[in-house]
């Protein structure tokens, strides 16, 4: 006997949505009690479904398969093959009954009252039935032993043709900023997820494309400020409202929206700089009104000009940014700050090069400010000499000098470091 297990059945729905583009779907479906149920169709499945995925819990399953043989014209016809079937002319006023020979380029038939072969025969088709295995949505077909008692049947899958992304808006006034966070989340899966409970993994999981695998570590978000659970190396937030999102819908659900928070307005140069990088930093804290997971996502910058009005400043990408780490935007070029960087002599001594360099930077502005000189040095074993400038060492090749600048004054950074040859050439 078969039963068929369609919406009406389910208890619950939920989805978790990927960056790379699939989803995680969990539903409950109630099983009614009937020993003589050998066959469990579960309709209404995404036509997307992975099919080495599903993963079902609380049946006592023999074989499943899935069935995506959908209804259609040309699916009809090659059932038909070799059966007889009618074609009704409307014009005429006839019908006459024809067996299908073939329906490879053209339909082919012969008709039974005459013997004749006929191609593409003018009229309506009319099929007996719907033939078996033929079905009009895609079908997980499930033989199962005897259900002895009412039971709740647990169904997993992934499907492709859903996907998010974070996206933010800031607002400057003053020494503060608001932040607001979307998700943006878009199902071209085929099917609507109606009131369901929804999950976002932020990074990338372990998918295998061509026999290699790609892996990154996930990180799950949610629209909801709840207490953070663990799952596995992940961290787990749930959507506090259930969603609905129709199929071929983008939808954008409100992650995060805090005012106040403290920022920091920076200028940053480096050897290929003629302008100052504009840098808006802000460390992510709950001290500074935020403290939370910040997936990726495109932000844009708005602040308001000197009569008080809104204007767009710039955008950059947030990155993945946890708890307590420092979210640092370029949102443009400053035109009153320039720069210049030439090496300004080297020379060897013994097994050592000096090589000493020079950053002018020059402040046009009407204010004071800082702007910090990064510059990469190139060689494995160096050791600094002497600098103007204080320095901060960001990586064991990476350095960073800060320079105050007043108003219409210009600061040259100065440094020497020597670099020992003997790692980079063979000795003599």
């Amino acid at each position: 006997m078969e039963f068929q297990s369609t919406h009406q059945h389910l208890l619950s729905q939920s989805i978790t949505i990927y960056n790379d583009g699939f989803g995680l779907v969990k539903e409950v479906r109630e099983v009614p009690v009937n020993k003589e149920v050998t066959e469990i169709r579960f309709m209404n499945l995404s036509p997307k479904i992975e099919v080495d995925s599903i993963f079902i819990e609380g049946l006592h399953i023999v074989e499943q398969s899935y069935t995506s043989d959908l209804v259609s014209k040309e699916a009809l016809l090659e059932k038909y093959i070799d059966e007889i079937i009618t074609v009704k002319n409307e014009k005429l006023n006839k019908a006459w009954e024809v067996r299908l020979l073939s329906v490879a380029d053209h339909i082919i038939a012969e008709r039974m009252d005459t013997g004749e072969i006929v191609i593409d025969p003018v009229g309506q088709l009319i099929f007996p039935g719907l033939p078996k295995g033929l079905l009009t949505k895609p079908t997980l077909v499930c033989k199962v032993m005897a259900i002895e008692s009412g039971s709740k049947a647990k169904i997993s899958y992934l499907t492709e043709g859903v996907e998010w992304r974070a996206n933010y808006v800031v607002k400057i006034t003053g020494s503060t900023l608001a932040l607001i966070g979307w998700f943006q989340i878009t199902n071209n899966s085929g099917m609507p997820f109606s009131e369901v409970q929804l999950q976002l993994a932020a990074g990338k999981v372990n998918r295998h494309t061509d026999n290699l695998p790609l892996f990154t570590q996930a990180r799950l978000f949610s629209a909801a400020e709840e207490p953070e659970q663990s799952l596995a190396d992940a961290h787990l937030y749930r959507v506090n409202h259930q969603v609905t999102i129709l199929n071929k819908q983008t939808k954008q659900i409100s992650f995060i929206n805090r005012k106040e928070v403290i920022y920091r307005r920076l200028y940053k140069v480096d050897a290929h700089s003629d302008q100052a990088k504009i840098v808006v930093e802000f460390d992510n804290l709950e001290t500074n009104k935020l403290g939370m997971p910040l997936p990726q996502g495109i932000l844009k910058v708005y602040q308001q000009d000197a009569n008080g009005e809104i204007e767009f400043s710039g955008e950059d990408v947030v990155k993945h940014t946890a708890v307590q780490q420092k979210v640092s935007l370029v949102i443009g070029r400053a035109f009153d700050i320039v720069s210049e960087s030439w090496e300004k002599k080297s020379h060897r001594s013994g097994h050592f090069d000096y090589v000493t360099y020079i950053y002018k930077v020059h402040n046009q502005k009407r204010e004071h400010v800082r702007v910090d000189v990064k510059h990469e040095v190139f060689e494995q074993v160096w050791e600094m000499e002497s600098s103007t400038h204080d320095y901060e060492l960001k990586q064991s090749n990476e350095l960073e000098f800060c320079a105050h600048i007043s108003s219409g004054k210009t600061v040259e950074v100065e440094f020497t470091y020597k670099v020992d040859r003997r790692t980079v050439e063979p000795l003599k």
